[in-house]
């Protein structure tokens, strides 16, 4: 048998049962859609401030060329 330096993990042997059609359907509706409707609201909320922040680089971009020029 190898020795190994340091203790290995043992195989774990999980094997999941399948869902019946109502607990998928059960899980769809109590779990993930409201998750979904809180995430969507986040999602939109970052994308208008990472449009902002894209904005303000290329205004000080901008700015910063003006200064430079004269």
């Amino acid at each position: 048998m190898k020795q190994y330096r340091y203790p290995q993990q043992l195989a774990i042997n999980f094997k999941p049962r399948e869902s019946t059609p109502q607990e998928v359907d059960d899980w769809q509706k109590n779990e993930l859609e409201p998750l979904a409707k809180v995430q969507m609201k986040f999602i939109a909320f970052m994308a208008v401030v990472q449009f902002l922040a894209l904005t303000t680089m290329f205004t000080a971009f901008y700015l910063i060329g003006l200064g430079l020029d004269g």
